[in-house]
């Protein structure tokens, strides 16, 4: 297919609002060729003064910004959260085929925590087939894909950027199938959201090139570290994870050892894409947050600077290892 009206959600309460208002920016001022975007926020909560920034971003780039308000939905859930801990708006994505219009087949679904570097009309555009989902592989191990039925070698996606098959979801009703995984977990599944969404897709998705989702440990670790550390058949090879570090469409500025680029003491190669967006944003007089780095992450890092890729590989499998059991 070839199509230039782009659909995107995103999904926020009112205390990640304006980190993805600066990404939607992003969005925008990076896809201006494209005929059409309309933007699904599913909103949790986001209070006027936030919402009126909003707006303003879709005024000034000519676009459309659609809140959705998402309660009824969240009440839906009964969920353990476990102890890592996530806003349960991150569960608002799996009911998209019902919040969205009818008349939407597909969806790029985007974290707050994102900013777009580049023309995206290729991801929009990828071939889905009978797929429900489109991903980048993440750096998970072995341990979450048992945690959720899944063979060993299955690449599990990470799903904070997805494109979405819509029409194949409200067909074939996988809304339906990700709450009843959800119950089935007792309501507690590893890595929340992202485990449902791959543990019901299973090997039904469709890789997409790594820099449409270049997060933290792709800046961190070689391909041979990765697999070495998450115990990983396949990645990525060296090639594409270099190509994706000096030219991605989306940075994904998840948790790992370079910090976030709104706390202090980041340490990201690229946090300047995201600052050059913020200034550009109504939230431009918005301060840094102090650095709210764990202990334990400093350890890691630290460890990451002194020690030869072999040893750390073996303390990262041996402390995931400790971790899992807490799931």
């Amino acid at each position: 297919m070839s199509d230039t009206n782009m659909k995107i959600a995103y999904a926020s309460d009112d205390n990640y609002a304006h980190y993805m208002g600066i990404s939607i920016l992003s969005l925008f001022n990076c896809n201006k060729a494209a005929e059409s975007i309309d933007v699904f926020v599913l909103d949790n909560g986001i209070k006027d003064e936030n919402k009126a920034k909003l707006q303003k971003i879709a005024d000034d780039y000519g676009r459309r910004i659609i809140l959705v308000p998402i309660d009824e939905y969240i009440a839906k859930l009964d969920l353990q959260m476990g102890v890592r801990k996530i806003s349960v708006v991150a569960y608002a994505r799996l009911f998209l085929s019902t919040l969205l219009p009818q008349d939407c087949d597909r969806v790029i679904y985007l974290d707050c925590d994102t900013i777009i570097c580049d023309d995206i009309s290729g991801m929009w555009n990828a071939e889905l087939g009978d797929n429900p989902v489109a991903g980048v592989q993440d750096t998970v191990d072995s341990f979450f894909l048992g945690a959720i039925g899944l063979k060993k070698g299955t690449r599990y996606v990470n799903a904070g950027i997805l494109l979405m098959n819509i029409a194949l979801w409200r067909r074939e009703g996988y809304q339906e199938r990700f709450l009843n995984f959800i119950k089935e977990h007792n309501g507690y599944v590893p890595h929340h959201d992202q485990g449902v969404i791959n543990g019901v897709c299973g090997d039904k998705r469709v890789i997409l090139p790594l820099r449409y989702n270049v997060f933290a440990n792709v800046y961190s670790f070689t391909n041979r570290m990765i697999k070495r550390m998450y115990y990983l058949d396949d990645y990525y090879p060296q090639e594409e994870i270099l190509e994706a570090r000096k030219n991605p469409a989306i940075i994904h500025f998840t948790t790992g050892l370079l910090g976030r680029p709104w706390e202090e003491n980041c340490q990201h190669p690229l946090k300047d894409k995201y600052t050059e967006a913020s200034n550009m944003s109504p939230w431009s007089d918005t301060a840094l947050l102090p650095d709210r780095t764990k202990s334990s992450v400093r350890f890691t890092a630290f460890m990451r600077r002194i020690l030869p890729d072999g040893l750390f590989a073996g303390i990262h499998r041996l402390l995931s290892g400790v971790s899992h059991l807490r799931e």
